[in-house]
């Protein structure tokens, strides 16, 4: 599949080898043959912008400029952030909707994200970062919504 519609169910977009990226859906999983970062601008650009001009946004509204969450769909609310820096290849982009709890699994030494469906992901991120990303996203939500009212 080279073409991914972003919707409600989808949870997060992690990179694989060769370009590709592993997208979980529900409680599926897809391999995509296109990197996080174009999957996202895609979706973007069929939302009416494109990454950098969400990216662009969400710094108007919040004043964050590094490492910014992005709403990819005003008409179904969906706000997608990275787990480091979009210029890295590394870089993962979570769901802000879907997410019920975060924690850190001492044994394997990686952060773990639990989803509402009980799908759990594990990421080589710091607990820390994956939560301040959350609280990022909070914010742009919350702006969002009050920019609305």
């Amino acid at each position: 599949m080279k073409n991914y519609v972003i919707n409600a169910n989808t949870l997060a977009i992690i990179p694989c080898d060769n370009n590709m990226s592993l997208v979980y859906e529900g409680e599926n999983m897809f391999i995509i043959d296109s990197k996080p970062n174009n999957i996202i601008n895609k979706n973007c650009i069929r939302n009416g912008s494109t990454l950098n001009g969400r990216q662009k946004s969400t710094e108007n509204i919040t004043g964050s400029n590094y490492k910014v969450p992005i709403l990819v769909s005003e008409e179904d609310k969906i706000i997608f952030f990275p787990t480091s820096s979009p210029r890295l290849k590394s870089v993962s982009w979570l769901n802000l909707t879907n997410i019920d709890k975060t924690y850190y699994n001492i044994a394997k030494k990686v952060s773990v994200v639990v989803f509402y469906n009980a799908v759990m992901i594990e990421l080589n991120v710091s607990l820390n970062i994956i939560n301040n990303q959350i609280l990022k996203a909070t914010r742009l939500e919350h702006n969002l919504r009050r920019n609305r009212a």
